[in-house]
């Protein structure tokens, strides 16, 4: 008996094909042909063994693209403080600029005041260069632009003197708040010793402050 063209069949029907053959006639051969019978039952196992198979395992990369994530995040934040040195580096250079030709004058006065600025302008540099340095130049740094602001304003006000004139005194104002503002920042950033912890009768967080 030819088989070849039932098991065909069995193999089209498995897979949605078309049997190419009466399915009412492969029933009645399967119903006789002991042989093809167990060729369609192994057929079947085969069959639904392949579609219980498992997948190929795939890695896990969740840590591989949070950490990625992070390191773009990172390298796309913007350092304030980076920003707020190169603002300095900006006004001190200013400030030394402009008063570099008041030192090879022969007014004696504007000789003094050229020294001051280049010298505000160099501490302005150094804090520009080394951020730590902020907090200690703050309080005699800080002084000096508000005696500088009151006199200009009170030049101002008295008609002694005119903005065109007195606006370099702007930079030294502005130097400062860029120097209060590198100071505060250091200061978030500097480690220091954190208060222990312990806890109450019902287990809640006490702070405990240390002595000095």
């Amino acid at each position: 008996m030819d088989c070849e063209r039932w098991r065909d069949a069995l193999s089209a029907r498995l897979d949605g094909e078309p049997l190419g053959v009466d399915e009412a006639l492969l029933e009645a051969h399967l119903a006789t042909c002991r042989a093809c019978c167990d060729h369609a039952d192994a057929l079947a196992g085969l069959h639904r063994s392949l579609r219980l198979q498992s997948a190929d395992q795939v890695p896990d990369l969740t840590d591989a693209i949070l950490t990625a994530a992070a390191d773009d995040r990172r390298r796309l934040r913007v350092n304030p403080t980076l920003v707020l040195r190169w603002v300095l580096v900006l006004i001190a250079a200013l400030e030394i600029g402009l008063a570099s030709p008041d030192l090879l004058g022969r007014w004696h006065t504007g000789s003094e005041l050229g020294t001051w600025s280049i010298a505000v302008g160099v501490g302005f540099l150094s804090v520009a260069i080394m951020p730590t340095r902020a907090a200690a130049l703050v309080p005699m740094l800080g002084f000096a632009g508000i005696l500088t602001a009151i006199v200009t304003t009170r030049h101002l006000m008295d008609g002694a003197a005119r903005l065109s004139d007195e606006w370099p005194h702007g930079l030294v104002l502005a130097g400062v708040v860029v120097l209060v503002a590198i100071s505060r920042l250091e200061r978030v950033d500097l480690p220091g010793p954190r208060p222990a912890r312990t806890v109450d009768a019902d287990g809640k967080p006490v702070r405990v402050r240390r002595a000095a």
